[in-house]
């Protein structure tokens, strides 16, 4: 299958519903209906890719100006602000600013799997959670 089974779009207007963390388990319900199998997310500049279960992929844009990534990871403050985000309180670009204080470099949402996993700069696996139904 050489062609999407998705565009870049479909997803952007799915995601349009998403005002915070709280939103998030229903948009990658919708993402996995168009065919994505799992979705990368880098705090820098909030670019993401989605990659498609025909091995297709589309990435969004940078979303802002570039964060610095503080060197050192604080697991302790990226949980308490993942919460925070979860639970309604931030936006997007508040969530990956938040992020990037804590040492965050990117997540990986599995959509198969129902995880994502938050990595440091280094590729080290920091924390993993299941995504709710």
């Amino acid at each position: 299958m050489a062609e999407n089974m998705f565009t870049l779009a479909q997803i952007e207007a799915a995601h349009s519903n998403v005002q915070s963390g709280k939103d998030f388990p229903e948009f990658a319900k919708k993402i996995k209906e168009m065919g994505v199998s799992s979705v990368e997310t880098f705090v820098e500049d909030g670019s993401t890719t989605y990659y498609g279960m025909d091995g297709s992929q589309v990435t969004s844009a940078q979303q802002y100006a570039p964060l610095l990534i503080f060197g050192l990871v604080n697991p302790e403050k990226f949980l308490a602000d993942l919460r925070h985000h979860q639970q309604g309180y931030s936006d997007f670009f508040q969530f990956c600013k938040d992020c990037s204080d804590s040492g965050i470099y990117k997540w990986v949402v599995d959509l198969g799997a129902k995880t994502c996993t938050y990595f440091d700069s280094q590729g080290n696996h920091i924390f993993e959670e299941k995504i709710p139904d």
